[in-house]
């Protein structure tokens, strides 16, 4: 009986404030690109008390996307359980699910999807939906003051903005600092920091948002976003392979690739640009008949950076409308990437003693990474030539590993030279790894003296992979649209016994 007089109490105290500012919540969805993993969300909405579950994809509510979706009564009768639910659980708590950006993808959520969660309800249930919101705005503005710049992610930037317009308390100065953000996780070409390609897609909309937000409320500077969305949607117009798909690098996965490139379709400023000037982040190289993506990413301790993988100077190769060699990829079930999959070995690259490059620590930037990755490019009428290096293992094993992409423009073939370089003398044998993990589909056999693999993929394209030394091919997986298939990996293996020794190899379409 108490609590319940509490609970009028303090309805009535909420609604006599949201009154006097005329607080509106309807009409508000901004929402351009909807990035929600419905098959995940399906997996858990019929359990009961699923909100209960302690993961960041069901605190995000991004299951009242799926309501709103799947309709009717049932979904209304769904979305508000499972809210106040939720809230009843949850609405005294601190850290999570409060932490990181969750209450501001919870308040996104509820505001885009306000109408439709109270198109059957009675004041009650609707005056206690509106609270709700209210303590999500009050709590997003005071995370917003209270977060270091890094720690700010686009969700937040949105819901803030939206925060702040709900009741009335915007100014030059937070709109000044809205877009000093977003300029500050974009790198000079226009790539967003995590170097993760679907989170670049997903930053583009939450701009895409921040200005139809600015349009709605008729604030004037609804354009100061323009040629920055014009500079990411032509980069982001670069990222896609032969067939169509993203690369696996950082974290990406192709759930809503489909989605991204209609998107894209639809803007007809779209032109290729020339990026001559890279010197980090993930470099490629296109022609007619191939593509190739290189990981020269420079690891830092920022909030941006907590889901970097461990697979500096990896690589993806595509052409004729297909993969060949890819990186293992990443898992979007449930939220959370398994952390194996941004071990080293789950990727093209170099190894050392089956240690990554970079220490992977789940939900958080690098504890230790290389200090120092350089890339550098040169270009002529035949070749285009990518050259990186990295000092991941100087600590612990006193070298530093080198790769060079030799790109014909006029054959389909790729050399690479591989650098294991030591800057003491040796004390210890190590044993190296390069890999070479294959795209689905892919079968091989190999020659008779076993340096060269015969590779046929799914669309009965021939490449020959050649090298100096004997091959082997080992077991690998390929996780995408969370479905995880088995495949195969070729791998160069050996023992550094000397002071540098350069590893060849090619691979050619015949």
């Amino acid at each position: 009986m108490i609590t319940m007089l509490k609970k009028f109490i303090f309805i009535y105290i909420f609604l006599k404030f949201k009154s006097k500012k005329n607080l509106v919540y309807s009409d508000l969805n901004f929402r351009k690109i909807d990035f929600t993993n419905y098959k995940n969300v399906k997996s858990y909405i019929f359990k009961k008390n699923f909100y209960k579950i302690k993961n960041r994809n069901i605190h995000t509510f991004d299951f009242l996307n799926f309501s709103n979706r799947l309709g009717g009564k049932i979904g209304i009768n769904l979305s508000k359980e499972s809210i106040f639910g939720w809230y009843s659980l949850n609405k005294n708590k601190l850290y999570f699910p409060w932490s990181d950006d969750l209450s501001s993808r919870r308040l996104i959520n509820l505001l885009y999807n306000y109408e439709y969660i109270n198109s059957s309800s009675n004041d009650f249930d609707k005056k206690k939906m509106d609270m709700i919101i209210f303590e999500h705005i009050q709590r997003v503005i005071f995370d917003f003051k209270n977060k270091k710049e890094s720690e700010l992610s686009s969700f937040d930037l949105v819901a803030f903005l939206l925060s702040s317009l709900i009741i009335n308390k915007i100014n030059n100065k937070n709109i000044i600092f809205i877009k000093f953000i977003i300029e500050t996780q974009i790198d000079n070409l226009g790539m967003h920091k995590s170097y993760n390609i679907l989170e670049h897609a997903k930053f583009i909309n939450n701009i895409y948002e921040i200005k139809n937000i600015f349009l709605y409320f008729k604030i004037k500077q609804s354009n100061i976003f323009d040629k920055l969305i014009l500079k990411m949607t032509s980069m982001l117009n670069q990222y896609f392979h032969d067939d169509g798909t993203l690369p696996l690098f950082n974290g990406s996965n192709n759930t809503y690739t489909e989605v991204i490139k209609n998107f894209i379709n639809k803007d007809t400023y779209l032109k290729k640009r020339e990026f001559s000037n890279i010197n980090n982040g993930i470099a490629f190289y296109t022609d007619n008949q191939k593509k190739i993506f290189f990981d020269v990413v420079q690891p830092n301790k920022d909030k941006i950076s907590s889901n970097l993988n461990a697979g500096t100077l990896s690589f993806e190769i595509s052409g004729f409308g297909e993969k060949i060699f890819t990186n293992c990829g990443a898992s979007e079930s449930y939220g959370k990437n398994p952390e194996y999959l941004r071990y080293s070995a789950a990727h093209s690259t170099i190894i050392l003693q089956n240690t990554n490059i970079s220490e992977i620590k789940e939900a958080n930037p690098h504890k230790k990474f290389p200090q120092s990755v350089v890339f550098r490019k040169e270009s002529n009428s035949d070749q285009e030539i990518f050259e990186g290096s990295h000092n991941g293992y100087l600590i612990k094993f006193n070298k530093i590993i080198k790769r060079k992409l030799i790109i014909h423009k006029n054959k389909n073939k790729l050399i690479g030279e591989d650098s294991i370089i030591s800057y003491k003398k040796l004390n210890s044998r190590l044993i190296y790894h390069i890999r070479f993990h294959m795209a689905e589909g892919a079968s091989f056999n190999f020659t008779n003296n076993k340096k060269n693999v015969i590779i046929k993929t799914k669309l009965n394209n021939i490449w020959l992979f050649k090298s100096q030394n004997e091959l082997i091919v080992e077991d690998s997986i390929l996780v995408d649209n969370n479905i995880t298939k088995p495949t195969k990996q070729i791998v160069i293996k050996g023992v550094i016994t000397d002071k540098k020794i350069i590893k060849k190899w090619s691979l050619e379409k015949k």
